[in-house]
């Protein structure tokens, strides 16, 4: 019943959100996260439902709030994140849209999360993202394709792990979305010239 909300207003707050997601029951809890440093929001949060049922209803529709689309998307729970491999998916054209990133990747097995990043001040496509696969088979097949393009531009992909052992289970996917969105940049780099798997820790 925990979802991820991302593309929040900078202006969105607790409120706001809890208040927007109670019309389709009453909400758990609700937390908008900010830079621990500047009180900034991050432009996203977590959504916990009472009622479980509600959650693929919210997850279907789409959602606008404070003048911006937002997207609400259920959680992996941690005991799953671990039985699930991630990719990295660099070189994506910016006409290339969520639904169309996530089936071009169905090919190589059950695509469980596709997430492709966006600049938080102009909205605009970063040019990566990353895939969820639901086994690592999936992962084994993606990366077997050293040359595959989606729209005629062709993608990098690489196995991407991280661990972090240290953050309890509330905070663990805030945390590792995070630190991924920060560094997946400058990691590119060092993957480009390096050609080495990437491990990101605490």
């Amino acid at each position: 019943s925990k979802m991820f909300v991302g593309g929040l207003n900078w202006e969105t707050t607790d409120d706001s959100l809890r208040q927007y997601f109670a019309q389709f029951g009453e909400v758990a809890d609700c937390v908008v996260m900010r830079d621990p440093a500047t009180g900034r929001s991050r432009g996203f949060g977590f959504l916990t439902m009472l009622d479980t049922n509600v959650v693929d209803t919210i997850v279907n529709q789409d959602h606008y709030l404070d003048g911006k689309r937002i997207d609400p998307k259920r959680a992996i729970p941690r005991e799953e994140q671990e039985k699930t491999e991630k990719i990295f998916v660099g070189g994506i054209s910016a006409d290339v849209d969520e639904e169309e990133f996530r089936e071009f990747f169905t090919q190589f097995g059950k695509v469980t999360d596709a997430t492709l990043m966006t600049d938080r001040d102009t909205g605009r496509p970063r040019g990566f993202g990353f895939i969820t696969f639901e086994s690592s088979n999936g992962v084994d097949e993606a990366l077997r394709h050293p040359d595959l393009s989606i729209k005629g531009k062709l993608v990098m992909t690489f196995f991407l792990s991280f661990f972090s052992s240290s953050f309890s289970s509330s905070c663990h996917a805030t945390d590792t979305y995070t630190r991924i969105y920060i560094h997946a940049s400058i990691y590119t780099y060092i993957y480009i010239y390096t050609h080495t798997p990437l491990l990101l820790t605490d």
